[in-house]
């Protein structure tokens, strides 16, 4: 049986949509100097490869056939007018594309236009690829849609000028409001995708840690892409967990876990505006700013939660259980300024008794001294973080009476807890080292020497002499042998 002969009409004003450069990629077409007629030449190239015989081969330069030498074959002048045909004006694009890599297909199976008699041969279109290549998707540059299978990396299409560039459509799934949190993941689940429209420079825009980045850092760099993202500032809108009330405390605890993460949107400069200099301890995961890169998400400098304006003299609890994390703000010089001595700042001239105890500026509020005591007996305040308790407050219990050969039923200074004679023996033994401050052995052996004064026995009542005499006589000796230890 005879197959029925194809009649083929050949849409003049478009042509064909391919061409093959040296290189084998491919480029559109779709400027002409002038439009080859040809209706009129049908009968004289009923099939494409009259014109095209290049393109089974994949020889590029014959893919158009048709030269002015060739149509002078017939336009000589005498049997037909002359005619200066210079075929069409290529225009760079992106298309991967070979006549001779890809499954050898009838022409008219791309370049047809269904449903047409005679069949019209146009260009490809978009519709006619997709059909074998992503029948399933909504559209061109919907997800799932394999764009290197027909298209170049960028950074290979080296033709196409950076205005066209720009141009390029955007794909409907970077429009969601939370694609910045999760393209990453959609570039490792299709790098290739990506390529296709990104250089590296489309990354290094917001990520500050692009070298880190493998994905990225594999990426080629791209003049054109550069001239595109110049001054254009990054993005780097807050993820949902730096929403959270707690997000300023629990934040380190995250940053330990997952320091990568952090270093998408920060650089170290990001955290020295509240840890100052703990930052390059603290942030040691996140890359420095490079010189003209990104600058990185910023972050307002807050005062922490807890911080009242009463914090100064309320701190000591906070920092000794940890809450907040005192070291993730400031370095131990910060607490040193003021904890460390009478030589620290604002407590120069406090190591003698006198006005400057009261008028000098410093830590303590004004007239301190008259309600100290009771502080340093409850324990309130730790004295000895600054001040030498055998030198420091000697100096002015003397200068007042109450000091070295005081007895302690005077009252001077234990003047805040009566009867205080009676019960300062569970004091002594729970905080000796305090007693010390005013008091010399001569002090109390006026009442417990077991030789002179009241003799009266410190020891409790599960008090072993038989263990503690081989520990140490001379201590014995102090209220037992007879030393003279007391002023004459």
């Amino acid at each position: 049986m005879k197959k029925p002969e194809r009649k083929f009409k050949v849409a003049g004003s478009v042509g064909l949509l391919l061409l093959l450069t040296a290189g084998g990629a491919v480029v559109l077409s779709g400027t002409r100097s002038q439009e080859f007629p040809h209706e009129r030449h049908a009968s004289l190239f009923p099939t494409c490869l009259g014109c095209h015989a290049g393109v089974p081969e994949g020889d590029a330069e014959n893919v158009y056939s048709v030269a002015p030498e060739f149509c002078a074959g017939c336009h000589d002048g005498r049997a037909r007018p002359e005619v200066a045909w210079s075929g069409p004006t290529p225009v760079p694009g992106n298309l991967a594309f070979s006549h001779t890599d890809h499954p050898p297909l009838e022409c008219a199976v791309c370049h047809a236009s269904p449903g047409t008699d005679p069949v019209e041969i146009e260009r490809a279109v978009l519709p006619t690829c997709l059909g074998c290549h992503a029948p399933g998707a909504e559209g061109h540059q919907a997800a799932g849609v394999n764009c290197a299978g027909c298209h170049l990396p960028l950074t290979e299409a080296t033709e196409l000028p950076a205005e066209r560039i720009a141009a390029f459509p955007v794909p409907a799934d970077h429009a969601a409001d939370d694609y910045i949190g999760a393209h990453g993941a959609m570039a490792e689940a299709d790098a290739a995708r990506c390529t296709v429209c990104h250089a590296r420079e489309s990354c290094s825009r917001c990520h500050v840690n692009d070298e880190q980045v493998p994905l990225i850092r594999d990426l080629p760099a791209d003049a054109r892409v550069a001239e595109l993202v110049a001054g254009r500032p990054g993005e780097w809108p807050a993820p949902e967990s730096h929403g959270r009330e707690d997000w300023s405390l629990a934040h380190g605890v995250e940053a330990e876990e997952s320091i990568a993460s952090c270093s998408n949107c920060h650089v170290k400069e990001s955290c020295a505006g509240c840890h100052g200099s703990a930052t390059e301890r603290i942030a040691a995961g996140l890359p420095e700013r490079r010189p003209g890169g990104p600058a990185g998400a910023q972050v307002a400098v807050a005062r922490p939660p807890g911080h009242t304006p009463g914090f100064a003299s309320e701190h000591g609890t906070a920092a000794a259980l940890g809450l907040p994390e005192c070291s993730s703000c400031h370095s131990e010089s910060f607490c040193t300024d003021c904890h460390d001595g009478p030589t620290a700042p604002g407590l120069t001239g406090r190591s003698v008794s006198g006005p400057t105890l009261t008028s000098a500026a410093g830590f303590h509020p004004a007239n301190f001294v008259v309600r100290h005591g009771a502080e340093a007996y409850a324990g309130l305040t730790e004295c000895s973080s600054c001040h030498s308790t055998e030198v420091f407050c000697r100096d002015c219990h003397l200068q007042i009476g109450v000091g070295q050969g005081a007895v302690t039923a005077s009252g001077a200074f234990h003047d805040a807890q009566p009867l205080w004679l009676l019960s300062h023996g569970r004091a002594a033994r729970q905080g000796l080292e305090q007693c010390a401050s005013c008091h010399v052995q001569q002090s109390c052996l006026r009442c417990h020497s077991a030789k002179v004064g009241w003799r009266v026995n410190p020891h409790g009542s599960n008090f072993d002499a038989e263990r503690l005499k081989d520990r140490s006589t001379m201590s014995c000796g102090i209220c037992h042998f007879g030393f003279q230890l007391l002023d004459p």
